[in-house]
């Protein structure tokens, strides 16, 4: 039994290996560790055609060459392995502008490293080459975006990016309409990832208030906040009524909230409603 046993452990594949879609190359001949370069054992993939910069291949004609050392692949997510020649192009400049754009989006923000990989080959770019980035750029750790060469033909990037950011979160539960304080939220250090939206790094400068219930410990996004009405309801207004140069003034209650130029209505003290238009903090102008 215990004979039979170890010969069923021995043809079992060892798991933890998930073959990616992209893959560099240098030399024609691909090995076992350079997709996985943490694999002690080192056997031969494909043999790339000497001519070729790009070579697509089945996913399944990889992890069928694992299998057969006895190692199991994941290819759940992958249907075409491609392989792309590795570019003698020296990034630099492209990296530090991409440092600049994120900063410029979060100051505080801690950039650890970026990682800039070409989706077909590039012998060369000029030294002014810039590239360019969508204005989701600010939101995701890893994106695609694009670089123009002498002759103007785009050739496309991904790049990664590893690092921190202090964003806001909420340290209770908070209620619909809300106002967004230094007392209901806290700044907490994560992983900058793919977010929804652009994460609150600061308290916006103008009053605002949060669109929707939040559970404790929610990361906070712009889209979780929206700016303050100047005029709320049930509160007390100052209700201008021009008449030339001649101004009026009298007190009334609103009826519903507006924010600036909003047309609400207000209530007078007789009881009576009328138009008015949001011109300021707690003051409306009668229509």
């Amino acid at each position: 039994m215990i004979k039979i046993l170890c010969l069923f452990l021995f043809f079992i594949p060892l798991f933890g290996y998930e073959l990616q879609e992209n893959y560099e190359f240098e030399r024609d001949v691909v090995f076992s560790n350079d997709l996985f370069p943490d694999l002690s054992s080192k056997f031969e993939i494909l043999k790339i055609p000497a001519d070729k910069s790009q070579y697509r291949i089945d996913a399944n004609v990889i992890a069928k060459t694992f299998e057969l050392n006895g190692i199991a692949v994941e290819t759940d997510k992958v249907r075409y392995v491609n392989f792309t020649r590795h570019s003698p192009v020296d990034f630099t400049a492209i990296k530090d502008q991409l440092h600049r754009i994120l900063l410029e989006c979060y100051p505080s923000m801690q950039i650890d490293e970026i990682s800039i990989h070409p989706r077909g080959y590039i012998a060369s770019i000029g030294k002014d080459t810039r590239g360019y980035f969508d204005n989701r750029t600010c939101q995701n750790n890893n994106g695609l975006f694009y670089i123009l060469d002498s002759q103007g033909l785009r050739h496309y990037l991904d790049y990664t990016v590893q690092g921190n950011l202090e964003v806001l979160h909420t340290i209770q539960k908070v209620l619909r309409k809300e106002p967004i304080t230094g007392f209901n939220t806290i700044l907490k250090s994560v992983p900058f990832q793919a977010f929804k939206d652009k994460p609150l790094t600061t308290l916006p400068d103008i009053p605002s208030r949060y669109r929707s219930n939040l559970k404790a410990s929610q990361l906070l996004t712009i889209r979780n906040i929206e700016p303050s009405p100047l005029v709320l309801k049930n509160e007390k207004v100052v209700v201008e009524v021009r008449n030339g140069a001649v101004i009026v003034e009298f007190i009334a209650t609103a009826t519903q909230e507006g924010s600036l130029y909003d047309i609400i209505t207000v209530q007078k003290n007789d009881g009576k409603r009328a138009k008015a238009k949001v011109i300021g903090d707690n003051r409306v102008e009668l229509q």
